[in-house]
């Protein structure tokens, strides 16, 4: 198991969301919805920065990065925020005990719609058109067994 905000983990995150979904979590959901996530993908292209803003000592950054070509994870890695600000599309930034919230199972688009992961940077308009590919990235990344450190 990696431990998170570390390559490892990011790499895991590539791997499990490029093969996303999973036949339970495709079940889960109608199929007008994987259709509209498939409509969508091939428009999903550029950085994507996830942050976390007060995370503990341990990891290689406190940021995800991700890299999507036609909905696809190309590339990626952990850096720290300022690095991985600078070449982000988009950047949500969490609290780390959201972070852990979310890990632990907490739902994925409450996450985004009550605020626990906020859009720092980026077109509003433009990251809500794809709102449902994100939450699925993000449901994606929940999936993934993860070390998480404790809190300082």
């Amino acid at each position: 198991m990696a431990r998170f905000m570390t390559s490892g983990w990011a790499q895991d995150v590539q791997r499990v969301f490029n093969g996303w979904p999973d036949a339970d979590r495709k079940a889960s959901k109608l199929q007008d919805f994987w259709d509209w996530i498939d409509m969508i993908s091939p428009f999903v292209t550029g950085r994507l920065a996830l942050t976390v803003r007060d995370l503990p000592a341990g990891g290689e950054g406190d940021t995800l990065v991700l890299d999507f070509q036609a909905g696809k994870v190309t590339a990626a890695s952990v850096r720290e925020r300022a690095e991985a600000e600078a070449d982000a599309v988009f950047l949500l930034a969490g609290g780390f005990a959201d972070w852990q919230d979310m890990l632990g199972g907490y739902d994925v688009g409450k996450m985004v719609m009550y605020r626990r992961l906020m859009l720092e940077k980026g077109d509003t308009l433009m990251f809500f058109t794809a709102a449902f590919f994100w939450t699925e990235l993000l449901a994606a990344i929940q999936s993934i067994p993860v070390e998480v450190p404790e809190p300082a």
